[in-house]
């Protein structure tokens, strides 16, 4: 019945209209990703892919289709389209930077962005012509949904006065609640060019030359936070652009070390973060709050960017929201008071420790501004996403802890704060630099950290527009082969613990410091602890099965009793039925076979 429903329901699939193939391109232009199309629009993402991949086609239908199809259909030079792309994520990004906007400044920004695109594409957009008129604001707005959008005066500086007062409310929130150190948390977003090095290097000059290595303005979000008390500190959130990159292929993304999601401009949307509020930190302080034994019962501290929506207040009544009031971030915003700068400080020292690494090990000839090229084109987002991991694990629990003092003064009086150590990661960096050949300075490490959140030029949003569509050429597609899940054999996972214990052997023997190679083979040993776990329970497995094909095979080679040869007291003949073998043990050995997967004994026989 279940079928013939499901073949009632083919039957009735109708095709997409012109209006509805439309609609998905208008989408697609305007930097949805497929998925959220198919989502809005109650499609398969299949079908949105098909639609966009033959925009062109889909175009050409409408130009030949009658009047009274197309009456209604206007569709717009590329490069306008094009540009308004970008003028989305700066509008994205100057929200980011919590900068009022109005029509007039958003009409001199499209008109500015729509020159810069027009001078670099040349003969091709030199008929082109853009006003950035009030009727095209109103239509832009309207396709882009935009708003809340109405004339306002200058960025507003930090507001000291309700900086000084929050706390004290904040204070009150805290008291009724019965919260401790352990139960307050704060998270902040913040911008990372993942791949990116100090404007004097080589490699940043011959970004801006070398065709296809433009990688300095691929920008990536990530979501950090952790608890007051410094020891629950979440993994971050990173929103991407691309939903299934390459160098993802084959990894279960639950696996990553980062909560990871994407979109178009890779930017927060209240969307996401209701995602990650409900499906990550939800049951993750729980189960710390279990861990810790102490009441489910926490405040979250966020500050009041859009991104934020205001319904998480009340959403579960073991979480309450608190927002901090506009334009004191600067001041009061935690993971703002050196966490996130801290963080980045790291990841850049990371990148350089790899690149260090990789010239120490590589025996490739030649001088090595060539081998650091050839690791920089290497450096893949599964590199940039260890460095995440890396970085944010070396951000102690004293750093986590001292931020809080401007935010929740009184729990804090017990902490005396805690040592930047941005200053000696600068100076860290540098002399990696020059180890690796590099033009490199205190002031240009400086420079690289803070143009992480600086607004987006022209240039830029040029530049990031260029590096999304390079990564999405390279993106894993539904037509491509199908991805599967690495699967870790039994025979490598062997080899390799084998090496490891080689490994250790050497050190003992090589090492003239017993204590030292005793505490790196005892480090080694513990972590390598869980694979030693599988390959035994997959020998243990193994041994199994291969005793239940044994008892079986022999079972079956044994020959059977002929109904002839039997006499029985009665007239009647005697014939052994099926069941008649199926003992209690055989059946329990059958139902163990069946779970490892292996087929019937009765196949067998």
């Amino acid at each position: 019945m279940a079928s013939k429903l499901s073949c009632d329901k083919k039957k009735s699939r109708k095709p997409l209209t012109l209006s509805a193939k439309l609609e998905i391109i208008k989408l697609s232009e305007q930097g949805m990703s497929m998925t959220e199309i198919a989502r809005k629009l109650g499609l398969a993402r299949q079908t949105v892919s098909t639609v966009v991949n033959n925009k062109e086609k889909v175009l050409q239908e409408v130009k030949s289709a009658t009047p009274v199809t197309t009456k209604v259909i206007r569709k717009r030079d590329n490069l306008i389209a094009d540009m308004e792309k970008l003028l989305m994520v700066w509008i994205d990004d100057q929200t980011s930077h919590k900068v009022p906007l109005s029509r007039a400044i958003i009409q001199s920004k499209a008109l500015s962005l729509f020159n810069s695109m027009k001078a670099e594409r040349g003969e091709e957009a030199a008929e082109d012509k853009f006003s950035a008129s009030r009727g095209w604001f109103n239509r832009f707005k309207e396709r882009s949904q935009l708003h809340n959008i109405r004339v306002q005066g200058e960025a507003a500086s930090a507001d000291n006065l309700a900086a000084e007062n929050y706390p004290l409310e904040l204070a009150e929130i805290i008291e009724c609640g019965g919260y401790t150190k352990q139960q307050i948390f704060n998270v902040d977003e913040t911008a990372l060019f993942w791949k990116k090095m100090p404007s004097r290097t080589f490699i940043a000059k011959e970004e801006k030359s070398m065709p296809g290595f433009k990688a300095a303005k691929d920008r990536l979000t990530l979501l950090l936070g952790a608890n007051a008390a410094g020891d629950c500190k979440l993994k971050p959130m990173m929103i991407y652009h691309s939903e299934n990159p390459r160098a993802l292929k084959n990894y279960a993304k639950g696996s990553l070390p980062v909560y990871y999601k994407s979109n178009s401009k890779a930017w927060m949307t209240a969307n996401l973060f209701i995602s990650w509020f409900t499906d990550y930190f939800k049951p993750t302080v729980e189960a710390y709050c279990k861990e810790k034994k102490i009441p489910f019962n926490v405040l979250l501290v966020l500050d009041n960017a859009p991104a934020h929506p205001t319904a998480l207040h009340g959403m579960y009544r073991e979480i309450n929201v608190a927002f901090i009031p506009a334009n004191t971030t600067s001041l009061l915003q935690p993971m703002d008071q050196g966490v996130i700068a801290t963080f980045k400080s790291y990841y850049l020292r990371r990148t350089f420790i790899k690149a260090v690494n990789f010239l120490d090990s590589d025996k490739m000839p030649g001088p090595k501004q060539n081998k650091l090229k050839t690791f920089w084109k290497g450096f893949t987002i599964l590199d940039g996403i260890k460095n995440i991991r890396d970085a944010w694990n070396e951000v102690n629990e004293t750093t986590l802890k001292g931020v809080w003092k401007n935010l929740i003064p009184e729990l804090m009086d017990d902490f005396e704060g805690f040592e930047n150590p941005v200053g000696e990661v600068c100076v860290n960096v540098v002399d990696m630099a020059r180890e690796l050949e590099l033009e490199v300075e205190p002031e240009d490490v400086e420079e690289l950290l803070l143009s992480h959140d600086e607004a987006l030029t022209d240039q830029d949003l040029l530049l990031i527009e260029e590096q999304r569509k390079k990564f999405h050429e390279e993106e894993i597609h539904p037509d491509d082969s199908p991805v599967t899940i690495k699967e870790m054999k039994t025979q490598d996972l062997e080899e390799a613990i084998n090496h490891i214990e080689i490994a250790m052997a050497i050190f003992e023997k090589i090492d003239p410091n017993f204590e030292r190679s005793s505490k790196v083979n005892a480090t080694l040993s513990h972590d390598v602890t869980c694979y030693k776990e599988i390959l035994r329970e997959r020998k243990k497995k193994s041994m199994r099965q291969s005793s239940m094909l044994s008892y079986f095979k022999k079972i079956s080679c044994q020959p059977s009793t002929s109904t002839a040869s039997i006499q029985q007291p009665s007239t009647s003949t005697y014939t052994p039925s099926k069941a008649s073998h199926k003992s209690p043990k055989r059946i329990k050995l059958v139902e163990e076979l069946e779970d490892d997967g292996l087929p019937s004994p009765d196949l067998i026989q």
